[in-house]
């Protein structure tokens, strides 16, 4: 996971030096939710064998393993506006299987780590983002299992995504607030498989709700 932290650091980083023009107020939140999942495209090739290309369905199953469907998202803002480091992660388990697969998963997260731009205006924020994608697969294609133990802890540096989004914030107390959230995501990844490879797309809408700190106010 050495070099996935790596590219973290650097976007809090680079949001950090990015210069203002007056004091900054950073703020933190955590979200959870779930997500839709629209019909896409999945493609699986394997060596020796004919393709797979089926219109797969997704559940997201949000809380249904110890790695629940989340998110997370780190703010630095400036007047009306903010730069953020957001990582998302969403769930996948398809659900109608062809013969061929006994299981495809990505449960332990397509996570969607993303550097956005956010602004206020009309009591709403609204934000857009993109990033990469880091997934986990799991899955068994004509009985192969796909091992896990690869990549980054298992995590594999997968593709790119970005997402638009819609954010209704109401104010607890100075520093604690409470968040609505709307997105949309558009996502495109490759993923390994036991002798070949997954080509998976991904499009969902989310709904979530978060709670958030100042703990930098002006």
């Amino acid at each position: 996971m050495k070099f996935a932290y790596r590219i973290c650091i650097i976007c809090l980083l680079a949001i950090c030096l990015i210069p203002t023009t007056a004091s900054a107020d950073w703020n933190i939140q955590i979200f959870t939710g779930s997500s839709y999942s629209f019909p896409s495209s999945l493609n699986i090739e394997q060596d020796g064998e004919d393709d797979i290309d089926i219109t797969a369905e997704y559940e997201t199953r949000a809380w249904s393993t110890l790695a629940p469907y989340y998110a997370l998202r780190i703010s630095k803002w400036t007047d009306d506006h903010a730069w953020e480091f957001e990582s998302l992660h969403q769930k996948l388990y398809l659900t109608n299987k062809p013969d061929e697969v006994q299981r495809f998963a990505i449960s332990h997260g397509y996570n969607m780590n993303m550097l956005n731009f956010a602004f206020s205006k009309y009591g709403f924020i609204y934000r857009m983002g993109g990033g990469f994608v880091m997934t986990h697969p799991e899955t068994k294609v004509r009985e192969k299992s796909w091992q896990d133990d690869g990549g980054l802890n298992g995590f594999y540096i997968s593709g790119a995504g970005g997402q638009l989004a819609l954010e209704k914030r109401y104010i607890i107390t100075e520093k604690l607030s409470l968040s609505l959230e709307l997105k949309m995501t558009a996502a495109y990844a490759e993923i390994p498989i036991a002798d070949g490879t997954a080509t998976v797309p991904n499009y969902a809408a989310h709904g979530l709700i978060g709670i958030g700190y100042d703990f930098w106010p002006r």
